[in-house]
């Protein structure tokens, strides 16, 4: 069932272009992920002088997970695409899909999740950076793919060693 339609006065009919430099887009998607808003509902509320209201923080957490194992698996994918090389699409498989179903809404294991952020992000940069090698066309050597593998391996180990336990067994 359709929603009713909203009054002439109601609806968002008019539209505000702006410019900003690739920082400051930046900053504005960044401070709307925290707020868990879409970075437009987020610039509508901050242009008008409202508080945007941010997720409760176990929301916020499982969101900035999954979307840092989601972007590391596409830059898995699109290595598997450059390189043909079908074990970058068993790490895209085992992030994107195995670690994303073992620790999502694992609310026991919040803590390590929280403090591992910061270096699953560093990890993700990164796995990108070599992505963004391969699909340039740039020589990628082993010794990148294997310093990659075991930087992310390392910062993943004790997320899977943890997702292993039962939920409620390590707290």
């Amino acid at each position: 069932m359709a929603r009713p339609p909203l009054s002439p006065d109601q609806r968002r009919s008019e539209y505000l272009r702006i410019r900003l430099t690739p920082s400051e887009m930046h900053e504005l998607k960044r401070l709307a992920m925290q707020a868990g808003l879409p970075y437009t509902a987020y610039a509508r509320e901050v242009l008008f002088g409202r508080r945007p209201k941010a997720k409760p923080e176990r929301e916020r957490i499982f969101n900035d997970l999954l979307y840092e194992l989601t972007s590391i698996a596409t830059n898995f994918a699109q290595l598997e695409a450059a390189l043909e090389d079908e074990n970058f699409g068993k790490w895209a498989r085992y992030v994107g899909g195995d670690m994303v179903e073992r620790l999502m809404d694992r609310e026991d294991l919040i803590p390590l999740i929280s403090e591992t952020m910061e270096r699953l992000n560093a990890a993700g940069h990164v796995v990108n950076a070599l992505a963004r090698s391969a699909n340039s066309g740039k020589e990628i050597k082993d010794e990148e793919i294997k310093e990659t593998l075991d930087i992310l391996q390392s910062v993943l180990e004790p997320l899977h060693e943890a997702a292993k336990q039962p939920p409620g067994s390590t707290e």
